[in-house]
């Protein structure tokens, strides 16, 4: 079925001021050098990695470009990473970012990562429907769009929780530790969001 919708444009004021975000338990705010042993919790397990295109990292120092990174992307408007803070002690459990801005489709992609610890808790759900509420909200944009590493299958739940639908199967899209995989590719349209 063809839908002819009139759209809004992308509204990228948000990378003029890093936005600080807030949900119910967590904040969202910007990964900061002082953040690597966190970030390199992350990155550096395996299970964290299982599902993803990096390899675990080793070193702090590859912890500290991840976050010079982050940095780069946000500063050259392709994308905004922030660092998620639990409210309760102010520890930094993980990272959500949104990107892949399509200024004539009116979509984004985001994308997560989560300290295993704290897997299992609600936190990516919650984090996740903040990430929507920006989007839609402040972005102004049509259609959120995540793909899923095929088998990650907390991750699918997840994003359906969250109001996201499974569109289907990207079959060997994605190169994982040398090895071509299948993507599973979700979506929101601004249409069937429920603030």
């Amino acid at each position: 079925m063809q839908n002819n919708r009139t759209i809004q444009c992308i509204d990228k004021s948000f990378f003029d001021v890093f936005p600080d975000l807030e949900s119910q338990r967590l904040i969202f705010r910007k990964i900061k050098a002082s953040d690597v042993e966190e970030i390199f919790a992350i990155f550096s397990d395996p299970e964290v990695a299982k599902y993803d295109f990096f390899n675990p990292i080793n070193t702090k120092e590859k912890a500290l470009s991840i976050i010079d990174n982050y940095q780069n992307e946000f500063i050259s408007k392709e994308e905004i990473t922030w660092g998620i803070v639990r409210k309760d002690d102010y520890k930094l459990i993980g990272y959500f970012s949104l990107g892949n801005l399509d200024e004539e489709a009116n979509k984004c992609e985001i994308g997560y990562g989560l300290n295993r610890t704290f897997w299992n808790r609600g936190y990516g759900t919650e984090a996740i429907k903040t990430l929507i509420k920006f989007s839609f909200e402040k972005v102004k944009v049509n259609r959120i769009e995540a793909t899923v590493t095929f088998g990650n299958d907390a991750s699918v739940k997840a994003l359906i929780k969250s109001g996201f639908l499974q569109e289907g199967i990207l079959r060997e899209r994605t190169l994982i530790k040398g090895v071509l995989v299948d993507d599973v590719i979700l979506a929101l349209l601004r249409r069937d969001y429920i603030n």
